[in-house]
């Protein structure tokens, strides 16, 4: 067996063991798993924290063809590796600029920008919320949405840079609205609560500033065609605020008649992002395009960026120009020896988004590449497709059951009896606060709505459910009136690759169904319990609008339309009780 092999399947065989030397050590280092009754093995690599954002991912898993020990099990190994150390090597070449590169697109701008006005002050506050925000290490979204909340800061000098922050805009000729509290300027350093909410409220303050050196930082970035993450164009804002700064005095000083001192010298711009050196047009600049444009949420953004990478991985290069119809065929073929249709088509629709957006920006797409990446005719054959059935009324508690004698984490107590009951997603459970759930006229009521860290699935998401007697005689309300404020069911950090609040909740649950519960059927899962619910609003009666209110389904029926403020509380509470509660084990 060759070196790569072998370390491998020592890897394997101490698994347990390198995934915690990986962790402590920071290394990528590679491992096989095995699943199912077949033990069938699976390629593992857990990434380095700095290219997980580039690749979309936090570990590499591929599923290897062929068995351990039978004859072609090398080869399919290798390949694996060698995919691997192709993402990981692409992802660290991704560009990061240098303090001088930064000061070359300030330069650039300068030489091209209107003339300044003498008033700087504008300038000088939106530059020292951007000197904050690159110390903390905290990344803006652009363009920056109005009520953006930012997100919890983790830096120890949180309290020591807030308040700098503050003492530089309290110096500062501006209006009384922009005057910064005598106790933060002159006091003591703050804690890290009201450091953070000055924060939020500078960036609300200075928020069209901010917002319009970003935009220019980005479309500087652009007409130079260099592609950089998100914390790079916030870095060149600043430089540019700062050289506007700069600029506005001299102007100040030639209104004055004095003779400013002249700019210094800026060092060049940087050269534009390509492949090869020959600066044609690549998938990383194509994304960056697409992510300006559509703005999409952080885990399509990663998948998007995977599955370019899967593709660049595949064809050997990243160039848009050079990307042909064949050799979207042959990925596409690749795709489907290794995955089902769906999830083919999925990630072909993907790619062809952010292409599409490229070529309608003016860069050079083959039409024909948008036609093989369109996923026409990937359908699986008829009845072959597996949906997910609901749960039965044993089965469901059964489950019920189970979920009592859960001492971890709540969402393992709570999880199957809130999904049973009122048909709610498992990330929209993870996202409920303390103050979600509430009594009003005399009924319980959970309310789901989009957060900072939590995105709904569409707008219909966003609900007022009743809370059936079932949850209340349970004890969930009091359990909940005994919580603090905040969300109610704290979960450990998603990784990087995946920002949902659920993740290690749909892998916990995902154990109790299976391994407590001893339910094997793989169209049996936590999702089920959105589909028992709908059966039995269904089989008590109710009406269609009050089902679709209930589980959050978007209605495509006129009546719906019109009648956007839905129904009342008290109808979709009349509909709940109507199921049949039977099935629920009495209270002990």
């Amino acid at each position: 067996m060759g070196a790569d092999l072998g370390a491998a399947l020592g890897a394997a065989a101490f698994s347990t063991g390198a995934r915690g030397l990986d962790r402590r050590a920071g290394l990528s280092l590679p491992y096989l798993v095995f699943r199912g009754a077949s033990q069938q093995p699976y390629y593992k690599r857990r990434l380095p924290p700095e290219v997980r954002e580039a690749t979309g991912c936090s570990t590499i898993t591929v599923r290897l063809e062929l068995p351990l020990g039978s004859r072609g099990f090398h080869a399919s190994y290798s390949r694996a590796h060698s995919e691997a150390e192709h993402r990981i090597s692409g992802a660290r070449q991704r560009r990061q600029l240098s303090p001088q590169e930064q000061l070359g697109v300030a330069g650039r701008w300068a030489m091209k920008a209107p003339t300044q006005g003498g008033e700087t002050t504008p300038q000088e506050a939106a530059a020292a919320v951007l000197w904050a925000i690159e110390q903390l290490g905290v990344t803006l979204p652009i363009p920056l949405p109005v009520g953006w909340m930012l997100p919890p800061v983790e830096t120890a000098g949180l309290g020591a840079v807030v308040q700098l922050m503050a003492r530089r805009i309290d110096q500062l000729s501006h209006p009384s609205v922009w005057w910064q509290p005598a106790a933060l300027v002159h006091g003591e350093e703050p804690s890290a609560r009201v450091a953070h909410a000055h924060l939020q409220e500078v960036i609300d303050t200075f928020h069209e500033g901010i917002n319009h050196w970003l935009l220019e930082a980005q479309q500087q970035l652009r007409d130079l065609g260099v592609v950089v993450p998100l914390k790079e164009v916030q870095a060149v804002a600043l430089r540019l605020a700062s050289t506007a700064v700069v600029l506005g005095r001299q102007t100040a000083a030639l209104e004055a008649g004095e003779l400013p001192p002249p700019l210094p010298a800026f060092p060049p711009p940087p050269q534009p992002s390509a492949s090869e050196g020959d600066g044609g047009p690549t998938f990383a600049l194509a994304l960056e395009r697409w992510k300006t444009v559509r703005q999409p949420s952080t885990k399509t953004r990663l998948d998007a960026a995977a599955r370019l990478q899967e593709l660049a991985a595949h064809i050997g290069h990243d160039r848009l120009d050079r990307l042909s119809g064949e050799e979207v065929t042959a990925w596409r073929g690749e795709l489907l020896r290794s995955r089902n249709p769906a999830t083919c088509k999925r990630k072909l629709a993907l790619v062809r988004a952010v292409l599409a957006a490229a070529a309608a920006d003016g860069m050079a797409v083959q039409r024909e590449v948008l036609d093989r990446l369109s996923g026409r005719g990937l359908r699986p054959p008829s009845g072959t497709t597996r949906q997910r059935r609901p749960f039965s009324e044993a089965e469901a508690q059964l489950l019920w059951r189970i979920s009592r004698e859960q001492q971890g984490r709540p969402l393992d107590r709570w999880g199957f009896p809130l999904g049973l009951a009122i048909g709610a997603r498992l990330e929209e459970l993870a996202g409920l606060r303390r103050c979600d759930i509430r009594q009003a006229a005399g009924l319980w009521m959970v309310e789901i709505q989009p957060t900072v860290d939590r995105r709904l699935k569409n707008d219909a998401s966003a609900r007022v459910v009743p809370l059936p007697a079932a949850l209340v005689a349970e004890g969930f309300t009091g359990w909940v009136e005994g919580m603090p404020d905040g969300l109610l069911f704290e979960e450990p950090r998603p990784p990087g690759a995946d920002p949902r609040l659920s993740h290690y909740a749909s892998i916990r649950l995902g154990r109790i169904l299976r391994e407590r519960a001893g339910i094997e059927d793989p169209t049996a899962v936590f999702h089920s319990c959105r589909h028992f619910a709908a059966q039995q609003l269904v089989d008590g009666g109710a009406e269609q609008r009050a089902i679709e209110q209930i589980l959050g389904h978007e209605s495509k029926t006129m009546t719906a339309r019109y009648s956007r403020g839905g129904m009342p509380l008290a109808l979709l509470a009349a509909a709940m009780k109507k199921r049949a509660w039977g099935w629920v084990p009495p209270v002990e």
